[in-house]
């Protein structure tokens, strides 16, 4: 494209007037000719408009970044899911030991937790806090991968109902544990292997 074409090209992509425009020597230095500055956007707008190359590579980079927002949202709704599941699952744990009779103390609502963590994690909260540099104030929940979050959201429902049901903590371990081996091992094994890759 000749140079005076391109730049009416320029012009007309990025909105400038000639005012805005600046004199520059061409290559061999034997003429000048107009220039502007144009900003990282508008040179991927001119890129866009002159080459099939620039149209393809940002229709790849708009694929990606549409897929990371679904997975923020994604990961949005599990975190929200296992919040909500937890407090239900706690209040359960209230409940039961309520009509039982038995007081509640907190290590009864952490025992639950550390049961479903140490399925998602493969470890109790504590040992995964240690390995991967975690403070005690930090949350863990938000250090997790979209399927853990998922696996603890579903479990929580799982557990919740089972402690409702009157079910004993080593039933409902070992149910969960049936839960786990046919919904999320494979899922959490491989997404696993694909961190380490």
């Amino acid at each position: 494209v000749e140079h005076g074409n391109f730049i009416d090209r320029v012009v007309d992509e990025c909105g400038f007037s000639k005012s805005e425009s600046f004199r520059v020597k061409n290559a061999r230095g034997n003429a000048e000719m107009d220039a502007y500055t144009l900003s990282r956007d508008q040179m991927i707008l001119v890129g866009m408009r002159e080459s099939k190359c620039v149209r393809r590579k940002v229709l790849e980079w708009l694929r990606e970044l549409s897929s990371m927002v679904d997975d923020l949202k994604q990961r949005k709704i599990d975190r929200c899911s296992a919040a909500l599941n937890y407090k239900t699952q706690s209040d359960m744990v209230k409940q039961v030991r309520d009509s039982e009779g038995k007081e509640t103390r907190f290590y009864h609502f952490s025992n639950e937790a550390d049961l479903l963590n140490s399925f998602a994690l493969g470890m109790p909260a504590a040992k995964y806090r240690k390995l991967n540099g975690l403070d005690k104030t930090d949350n863990l929940r938000d250090t997790l991968s979209t399927i853990q979050l998922e696996c603890i959201a579903k479990l929580e429902m799982y557990n919740t109902s089972f402690i409702a049901g009157g079910i004993d903590f080593d039933a409902r371990k070992a149910m969960l544990d049936k839960i786990f081996m046919r919904d999320f091992n494979d899922r959490l094994i491989n997404e696993h292997i694909l961190i380490e890759a």
